[in-house]
């Protein structure tokens, strides 16, 4: 099929191209051959922004001929592969949580339907995919906005979180101006202006994952989290200023046990310590191996549970009371949180505990 291209249409071409590399360029980059759920999910979201590009182009995809709904499918995936790649990159949860596949899977089943069918039927499924896009960006968004106090990453709050409010505002306009546009049925026309933001969009994330991309997904060496010693247990490389601020913030969380504070927040805890909040959290990261204040203070709430969970005295104590007791606010949150650093539940923990401790009185 020949398509004429104008002198405008030629520049946004090859911008568009150029998008097209930084994009492939940033999900090898974020690949790097090491298998994890951020990263695995970060490739497969640049990537499928590169079809994404061709897709919005007419006078491009015309060219595709038999591989339209291949770059279709491939295109329509990125909010919701996106989505998953922010969740993993900033929920460091050390264990993948599988229910975070089910929207991804759901929009995959939509954009399937929606490629093959015709007529009112495609234009439902495709107002529909609209709507998921924008529900998944709207929870991104609000992701990392809450993310933004307790992350410890200072480099992930800086720079890899304006790359995700920019793909979150650009796929939630995309998603009005499609829906506006199916209802209305006006057909896909080039856009200068989208081929420049996605120029933009692309260049940043080449920018920031290829420079960034070690501290972002963790690489960096982490003295304590990566060790087998007691994350409450400063290393012996800490600096004199380190080690004091270690001992005052250890202090108020064995004598005052500050962490059972409901919503504590780190800038509260500065304040009580009498150190600049960056000094705290450049402690808590780099020195504790830290990636998230919330994870922190979890880890010294499970910590009070354990204790509680091996005493003979308290197994008539039902789990949920002991679960409150040490900071939570609910049993749900408290499982989730004991499994993931434990690998068992309270439930398990407490009777293998018990069990032991039966052993132990009869020898």
């Amino acid at each position: 099929m020949d398509v004429h291209l104008s002198s405008g249409l030629l520049l946004e071409a090859a911008i568009r191209f150029v998008s097209i590399g930084f994009y492939i360029a940033t999900a090898i980059v974020i690949f790097r051959f090491r298998a994890s759920a951020a990263r695995i999910a970060g490739t497969l979201a640049y990537l499928s922004k590169a079809p994404h590009t061709i897709l919005h182009f007419p006078p491009l995809i015309a060219l595709m001929g038999p591989f339209i709904p291949a770059i279709t499918i491939a295109a329509t995936m990125g909010a919701a592969l996106t989505w998953l790649f922010a969740l993993e990159l900033y929920g460091d949860p050390g264990r993948f949580d599988r229910r975070r596949l089910i929207p991804v899977l759901l929009v995959f089943i939509i954009v399937i339907a929606a490629v093959f069918s015709k007529g009112v039927v495609a234009k439902a499924l495709w107002l529909l995919h609209a709507f998921m896009t924008v529900v998944l960006m709207a929870h991104l968004i609000t992701v990392l906005v809450r993310s933004w106090r307790n992350d410890l990453v200072e480099w992930r709050r800086l720079v890899a979180t304006p790359v995700f409010l920019i793909s979150a505002v650009y796929s939630i306009s995309l998603g009005f101006i499609q829906t506006v546009e199916a209802f209305n049925n006006v057909p896909r026309q080039p856009s200068l202006f989208n081929a420049s933001v996605l120029l933009f969009s692309s260049a940043l994330a080449i920018i920031v994952f290829g420079q960034f991309g070690a501290v972002l997904f963790g690489d960096e060496a982490e003295p304590v989290a990566t060790s087998t010693k007691s994350k409450r247990q400063a290393p012996a490389t800490l600096s004199f200023s380190d080690a004091n601020l270690t001992q005052a913030l250890e202090t108020l969380m064995q004598t005052e046990k500050l962490y059972r504070t409901q919503n504590l927040r780190i800038t509260t805890l500065a304040l009580r310590l009498r150190v600049p909040e960056h000094k705290l959290r450049q402690l808590l990261n780099y020195s504790l191996g830290y990636r998230n204040f919330n994870a922190y203070i979890a880890h010294w709430r499970i910590g009070e549970a354990k204790e509680a969970l091996r005493d003979p005295e308290q197994a008539p104590v039902p789990i949920s009371t002991i679960a409150i007791d040490s900071g939570f606010q609910s049993l749900a949150p408290f499982n989730r949180a004991f499994k993931g650093e434990t690998g068992m539940t309270p439930s398990q923990y407490r009777a293998e505990a018990l069990a032991s401790y039966g052993h132990a009185a009869a020898a």
